[in-house]
């Protein structure tokens, strides 16, 4: 993970009796901000529109989003990983929606999580929350198992385009001919016939000497029918033309003296087939890459934004479940510089919550979604690009 993308911390805390959310937020900027600690943004959450339901509710809804944030987030950085793979120069772009007169724009991940603002188009708030979540978490599961296939797809047509370049690029001793030979190189009678043979470079002399011989007698090798086709490193590739019957003789011998007939007969409709199978396997590949980017490119926009809906969703419902009902409390991102001292800093502004606010009184318990660490205020990771391994 680049320096600049290092994780977002995404915290909610309660709004202060008698003083309003404008309050808070200043106290803790001059706290966070003044010390240089973090950038600060104001997450903007529907608090106030988003349905409550009941405590048994949020609880059971509380355990199904950590392992719904997991999937939502893991999906996103798929695509992502993906987009890299297909060496894809630009940025991934997510789209900010239309709010409060605001076009509907593409922004990088960065600027879209710092100008959050929830999609009610996409994601009504007025929906009760397990169906809210029910919507957002189909969305991303159907581009998770659309993911699978496209990339299943795409990685059959790569491996078909990988084996014909390897194909096309290996040495003469295993290279298709196809491409090399044209219909003049041959002579197919009924008694006469061209083949193809692989010479090392050291060996030319030997087999301009005597391949006239390797037949059996010199008459049945047509005199001065060699020629050379192409080379490479270390190989050259050569005809010759003799008669049908000492060719496995001609072969035999061949062998012997470490050259290689290469298994070829000459079709002009087998070049023709040939070539348009080659075009047609480069031509479908470059095409499935064109639109399979694109997808990816789609929905990465897609999966991000569901991953920060629902991470709106989880913020909330642990935070009510924290601080009670109404939902009194004001969320904040925070771009952390000094990962210690701003927890140092967040705590002497919050720890006194661990006591007054937390459900039970034993620091060690941890709060649903915690993942095993605890804080006295509710926190969420907002990654901005994959967490290397």
């Amino acid at each position: 993970m680049s320096e600049d993308a290092t994780p977002y911390w995404l915290i909610a805390t309660p709004i202060t009796s008698g003083y309003s959310p404008q309050d808070d937020w200043n106290s803790l900027t001059k706290k966070t901000q003044g010390e240089d600690l973090s950038t600060n943004f104001k997450f903007n959450l529907p608090i106030k529109d988003l349905k409550v339901g009941t405590l048994d509710s949020l609880m059971a809804l509380s355990d199904d989003l950590v392992r719904f944030d997991t999937l939502a987030e893991g999906t996103a950085f798929k695509i992502m990983k993906q987009l890299n793979e297909l060496q894809v120069n630009e940025p991934p772009m997510v789209t900010l929606p239309d709010v409060g007169g605001r076009a509907a724009a593409p922004v990088s991940v960065d600027a879209y999580v710092r100008s959050f603002a929830w999609d009610d188009a996409k994601y009504p708030v007025k929906s009760p929350l397990k169906e809210l979540t029910e919507l957002i978490v189909g969305a991303v599961a159907r581009m998770d198992e659309e993911l699978k296939a496209k990339a299943t797809e795409f990685a059959n047509a790569k491996g078909a385009k990988v084996a014909l370049e390897r194909k096309e690029a290996g040495n003469l001793m295993v290279r298709s001919l196809d491409a090399l030979v044209k219909s003049s190189d041959f002579i197919d009678s009924e008694h006469l016939t061209t083949l193809l043979v692989v010479v090392p470079k050291f060996g030319i002399k030997d087999w301009t000497s005597n391949y006239a011989t390797l037949g059996g007698q010199p008459s049945f090798v047509v005199p001065g029918s060699s020629k050379q086709i192409t080379e490479d490193a270390d190989t050259a590739l050569m005809t010759v033309t003799l008669f049908r019957s000492v060719v496995e003789t001609f072969k035999t011998n061949c062998r012997e003296r470490r050259f290689l007939v290469r298994d070829f007969s000459y079709s002009a409709k087998g070049v023709a087939d040939e070539k348009a199978a080659k075009d047609k396997i480069s031509s479908d590949f470059d095409k499935l890459k064109v639109m399979f980017v694109r997808w990816c490119k789609t929905n990465f926009a897609e999966a991000y934004s569901a991953m920060m809906h629902l991470k709106g969703v989880r913020l909330f419902v642990e935070s009510t479940l924290r601080y009670g009902v109404p939902p009194n409390f004001q969320a904040v991102l925070l771009k952390p510089k000094k990962d210690l001292p701003l927890r140092k800093a967040l705590d002497s502004l919050y720890g006194h919550l661990a006591s007054t606010e937390m459900i039970g009184s034993n620091e060690e318990e941890v709060m649903p979604g915690q993942a095993g660490e605890f804080y006295p205020y509710v926190y969420l990771n907002v990654l901005t690009e994959p967490a290397l391994v």
